[in-house]
């Protein structure tokens, strides 16, 4: 339930609670102090105040949130513009660039434009493991989800092969996830391999594994 909802919610019950005060009857000349009308007043002007305030507080933490959701979706533009678009240039323009792919790649043996597409591909799917991994808690689709995804992609040998020369440019919490994934992704190559087949349950042992490490 949001927030928004109980404060309307302790709105109403405070509203049914005034009139319940004001049905009873007051007691003939009481000091003003111990009336009725006098202690709802009072109780009106505290729930007011204590309305306004959390009213502001609500507003300012939903425009700290939005502000901190643009700022990662931010982020990831810039991403995509300075690191994972240059390694598809890399990859589309293979045949005009000569020996600059290999160059800038010294470690992973390109040789040619398959290569190179390879590259640029597990690139772009580890930058997908950590642009979600910033994300994931503004995300409505729900973690099991994405988990079952990658960890369809993770057992790809490809991937695996190209992680340990491309994990030098992600953050330790991707490493972390992304090695997660190939851990249970061969485990699950490896039931197929003993069973012939992978059940969906397999799958779902699998992913409930991973969230918790996720989280």
């Amino acid at each position: 339930m949001s927030f928004s909802k109980y404060l309307l919610f302790t709105m109403i019950g405070l509203s049914f609670f005034f009139v319940y005060l004001l049905w009873q009857d007051p007691t003939e000349n009481q000091p003003i102090e111990q009336s009725t009308i006098y202690r709802l007043m009072m109780l009106l002007t505290g729930g007011a105040g204590l309305f306004v305030a959390l009213t502001l507080y609500h507003q300012a933490r939903s425009q700290e949130v939005a502000a901190e959701k643009a700022l990662e979706l931010s982020t990831i533009q810039i991403i995509k513009d300075l690191w994972i678009t240059p390694n598809l240039r890399l990859a589309h323009d293979y045949e005009k660039l000569g020996s600059m792919p290999a160059e800038m790649y010294p470690d992973l043996s390109i040789q040619s434009s398959q290569d190179m597409h390879q590259v640029a591909f597990a690139i772009s799917v580890f930058q997908i493991f950590e642009d979600y991994k910033t994300i994931y808690t503004h995300d409505k689709t729900g973690l099991n989800v994405w988990l079952g995804n990658f960890l369809n992609w993770s057992q790809s040998d490809t991937l695996q092969r190209l992680w340990p020369r491309l994990r030098i440019n992600y953050q330790p919490s991707t490493i972390r996830m992304t090695e997660a994934l190939f851990c249970a992704a061969n485990e699950i190559k490896a039931l197929r391999a003993k069973q012939g087949q992978v059940s969906y349950e397999d799958y779902q042992s699998a992913i409930q594994k991973l969230a918790l490490i996720f989280k």
